[in-house]
């Protein structure tokens, strides 16, 4: 009862345009297909789209995206040009996109055009990985599209982040016992009892022993058979239902369990060629009388899936064997467009040695599927074909081509094992030093980034010498790892051992192995000169075109780190911009990043907010956890600036556990800066020291080294001030930026005592009103304010105090601006006058922000929905939520509006329209 009233919920909400998305898990036979044709009958005049995963079919991209989506196809040219594209690609229609999550957006907009809708997705667990990933980035991005999709799952299934998971459990004494009663009258109350002990409440069971009661078993002799879990004795049921039938009609359901399509011509014509078209039609008949498969339009189903598996598993190795060859036969003269790869898989599983031309064919098959984004299918077929394969060296390398297929599908332990055996058939050491990268793709995800940075140390010290070029990039992703986990150690000897790589001296690869080179000194200390090999790779990298963003986007993460925050965003916003026009979501996070951290440099708090949001959302749908933590403890540290207690601590403690169980530092230390950001905001300096100081990242301790400056210096911690002042005044030297200069006359002044202190103060304004950083110009304001006030120069300070208060007020800085009125009042000076557009903004969700800047911009809903990766539906529903906010009724209203500086969203017309840099430059080396 309780299950079935979480689905009417569901399924009441579409009334109002309400979405969701819900998991049902229980074991086979529990009730779950059960519950889907509760909410099916509950659902009467909604539209339903249907799908069942097929074991077979997990190997084929897209396949059960396209059982879902078939009666609504016709509905795809109302789809945006790009999405309907990538959707075509994915149903083999059209040339493949390779992004499984524009796809996803695809989805999304046509099942919002086709809402209200209701979409059943029975056996989840066995859904190919592309339909599975689609269908469940779409499920996270519902929001008002009257769209509700079920998902019936077993246990194997891992568990997709973000979604509501129901589970459902045996039936109880009394209701099993009613349930026997009902179904098996003629039981005696022994038997009855036995088979209740048995089944365990599961429905499926409960009715399956009861039919088979009073068939010989010799188990039974011994008495219940309750040491086996309750899906072998199903097995054991359902196989002496089948060994009941004539031969013919195992024959039939055997060939029907190998294919499992649904596809009754193909089975049916399979078993003519052995039995001939009478037999094979009695024995279909036979099969449908036992109850143990179904016909419906042209397709053939079984009662349960544990019945097909019964038959297949039951089948000796030779009969299986022969049943794929009869498939593969009748295949070899469909008209199917996917008829080919389909007889090349049966093929392959009738296989019993080695096949050269036949393992060419899987590899062909395998290429295909990774063009389509079907990497789980690619990993699947390469892995068969390598199995195909007789000479030992191809055999390697088709596995190491699984193995990469498996990185790009998320398969990482499968990954690992690919990779282990590949290493053990070759000693090419290209194809090893492939590998290698492999299994740093995987430690860096599963495990730690520091032992990531081990592995490419070691294989690039391998082929040094045969591959320089190589060993240089892999060198360099080492270093990159080792600035993730804070160890400068070890970036220091990847340092060296890529300085005594040859490379030409005025190569794109020159800029990025000095450049790198840097990134480890300023590991090891602030100074060391690394400004100017960084600025060197950045301007390298202005000139490459946006469809190049792996470079771009280093570059662009070393221009933060040297504070070039305007150069950051000129490399990462035209790559955002490309992946929103080309549906590339899966960079999009990264991009975000970057433009988000530029952003809070350059004091755009709003616009970084909005970007973080949006990156921090996409990089959960996708898996992305390093992305999702380092993003998250942005927001943390924007939240300590809002002075949004519980967010800042929820958001901070996330990235710290994360940070601590991957050993990802700049995650962890992310956090303990915005809990130190958050305490010193709200005037507690001690504990803004404590946190401070934890932040051991040696870049994000340079970033955070002015709050650690002021909280020493409130908290009379003068030895933590000074040894900080020395650090920051270091960096900001070495990077020549004059926002940092600005900030180091700052702390120079704070740690000053007499008058000296009011020159650097002077000096620190003077430097401010001449770069844009309004944050921490409001900062030095206030610290200057509070400085004159105590030396009773009341009017000057006032002056300072309300210019730090209206920046605050501006920006949402709600407890900085409550400090700067404070003092305000306290030097018994006027408060001023406010109510700007600007400070109105903080009333929006970051996505209604973006929304209602594209809208002023004059994107059309359906416009800004494939910018921002949503559906039409949600934002019309922003924007309705938006205008009483700003006070304003239409979207004319909305250009009338001080809307601030428009985020990353692709609002240029010229970035709107496609227009990118197209010189490709000379550096060209690439990031991993």
């Amino acid at each position: 009862m309780r299950e079935r009233q979480v689905v009417n919920a569901l399924l009441a909400g579409m009334v109002t345009g309400g979405s969701g998305a819900l998991i049902i898990r229980g074991e086979p036979g529990i009730g779950k297909t059960a519950l889907l044709e509760h909410a099916r009958g509950a659902a009467e005049g909604l539209r339903l789209l249907r799908a069942n995963g097929v074991e077979s079919e997990a190997e084929l991209p897209f396949a059960g995206l396209h059982q879902l989506l078939q009666p609504v196809m016709h509905r795809l040219e109302e789809l945006p040009r790009t999405q309907a594209a990538a959707l075509r690609g994915a149903m083999g229609l059209g040339p493949a996109s390779g992004d499984r999550f524009l796809v996803g957006l695809a989805v999304l907009t046509l099942l919002a055009d086709c809402g209200p809708v209701l979409c059943l997705i029975d056996d989840a667990q066995w859904l190919d990985r592309s339909s599975a990933d689609t269908l469940l980035f779409a499920s996270r991005r519902l929001n008002v599209e009257a769209v509700v999709l079920l998902f019936a799952a077993g246990d194997d299934w891992p568990a997709p982040a973000g979604l509501d998971e129901l589970r459902l459990t045996g039936l109880d004494p009394a209701a099993a016992e009613a349930l026997l009663r009902e179904q098996a009258p003629e039981l005696t109350p022994r038997l009855r009892e036995q088979i209740m002990k048995e089944a365990l409440g599961n429905p499926l069971a409960l009715i399956e022993f009861a039919k088979t009661a009073g068939v010989a078993d010799p188990r039974r002799s011994g008495g219940p058979r309750a040491a086996l879990p309750v899906t072998r004795k199903l097995h054991e049921t359902f196989h002496r239902q089948v060994d009941a039938l004539p031969e013919a009609a195992r024959r039939l359901l055997l060939l029907a369990a190998a294919d499992d399509t649904g596809d009754l011509e193909l089975v049916l014509r399979a078993a003519d060629l052995a039995d001939g078209q009478a037999e094979a039609e009695r024995a279909l008949e036979s099969a449908e009388t036992a109850g143990l498969v179904r016909i419906d339009g042209g397709r053939l189903a079984f009662r349960h899936p544990l019945v097909r598996s019964a038959v297949y598993q039951g089948a000796p190795f030779t009969r299986r064997c022969a049943a794929h060859r009869a498939l593969a036969d009748v295949l070899l003269t469909y008209g199917d467009g996917d008829a080919a790869e389909r007889r090349i898989w049966h093929l392959a599983l009738a296989a019993t040695r080695s096949d050269d031309a036949l393992g060419a064919a899987l590899e062909g098959v395998a290429h295909r599927s990774g063009g389509r984004a079907g990497y789980a299918t690619a990993t699947a077929a390469y892995e068969r074909a390598a199995h195909l394969t007789a000479d030992s060296r191809l055999r390697g390398l088709r596995l190491s081509y699984a193995a990469e297929a498996a990185v790009q599908s998320g398969q990482l332990g499968q990954a690992r094992d690919l990779a282990r055996r590949a290493e053990s058939l070759t000693s090419d050491p290209a194809l090893l030093a492939g590998l290698a990268r492999v299994h740093a793709a995987v430690e860096f995800e599963q495990g730690f980034p520091s032992d990531a940075g081990d592995v490419l140390v070691k294989s690039a010290e391998s082929i040094e010498r045969t591959d320089p070029e190589r060993a240089a990039l892999m060198l360099a992703d080492a270093i990159r790892n080792f600035s993730f986990s804070g160890d400068a150690g070890r970036a220091h000897e990847a340092a060296g051992l890529l300085g005594r790589i040859d490379v030409p001296p005025d190569s794109g690869l020159a800029h990025l192995v000095r450049a790198m080179r840097a990134m480890a000194d300023l590991l090891e200390g602030p100074g060391n000169g690394v400004g100017t090999p960084m600025q060197e790779l950045v301007a390298a990298a202005r000139h490459l075109p946006a469809h190049r963003p792996a470079e771009r986007l280093l570059a662009a993460s070393l221009a933060l780190i040297t504070a070039q925050d305007t150069l950051a965003l000129e490399l990462a916003e035209p790559v955002a911009e490309h992946a929103r026009t080309h549906g590339m979501v899966g960079i999009l996070p990264h991009a975000l990043e970057i433009i988000a951290e530029a952003q809070l440099l350059g004091g755009r708090h709003l616009d970084a907010l909005a970007n973080a949001t949006e990156g921090f959302e996409i990089g959960r749908d996708t898996g992305q956890l390093h992305r999702f933590a380092h993003l998250g403890g942005v927001l943390a540290w924007l939240a300590a600036i809002s002075g949004d207690d519980e967010r800042c601590r929820r958001l901070a403690e996330a990235g710290i556990r994360y940070g601590n169980d991957h050993g990802v530092a700049t995650s962890g230390a992310l956090g303990t800066w915005a809990l130190g950001l958050l305490e010193l905001g709200v005037g507690r300096a001690a504990h803004a020291v404590g946190h401070l100081e934890a932040a051991r990242h040696p870049i994000v301790a340079v970033w955070c080294a002015a709050d650690l400056i002021e909280a020493g210096v409130r908290a009379n911690r003068t030895e933590v001030a000074e040894r900080s002042l020395r650090t920051f005044t270091e960096w900001a030297r070495s990077i020549r930026q004059p926002w940092a200069s600005a900030m180091a006359l700052r702390c120079r002044a704070m740690t000053t005592s007499g008058d000296g202190a009011g020159e650097y103060y002077e000096a620190a304004i003077e430097v401010h009103e001449r770069c844009a950083q309004p944050y921490q110009h409001a900062r030095t304001c206030l610290a200057y304010g509070e400085w004159l006030r105590r030396r009773r120069s009341r009017a000057r300070a006032g002056t300072q105090l309300r210019t730090a208060l209206r920046i605050f007020e501006d920006l949402g800085a709600r407890p900085w601006a409550d400090r700067a009125r404070a003092e305000l009042d306290a030097a018994g000076e006027p408060r001023p006058g406010h109510g700007t557009d600007v400070a109105s903004l903080h009333r929006l969700t970051p996505q209604e922000l973006q929304v209602v800047r594209l809208a002023a911009a004059g994107l059309s809903n359906r416009d800004i929905a494939g910018q921002l990766f949503l559906s039409p539906k949600t934002v019309a529903q922003h924007l309705y939520k938006a205008y009483p906010k700003l006070g304003v009724t239409s979207r004319t209203q909305l250009g009338h509006l001080d809307l601030g500086t428009s985020p990353a969203t692709g609002s240029s017309p010229d970035r709107r329209q496609g227009r990118f840099p197209t010189a490709a430059g000379e550096w060209n080396a690439t990031s991993g």
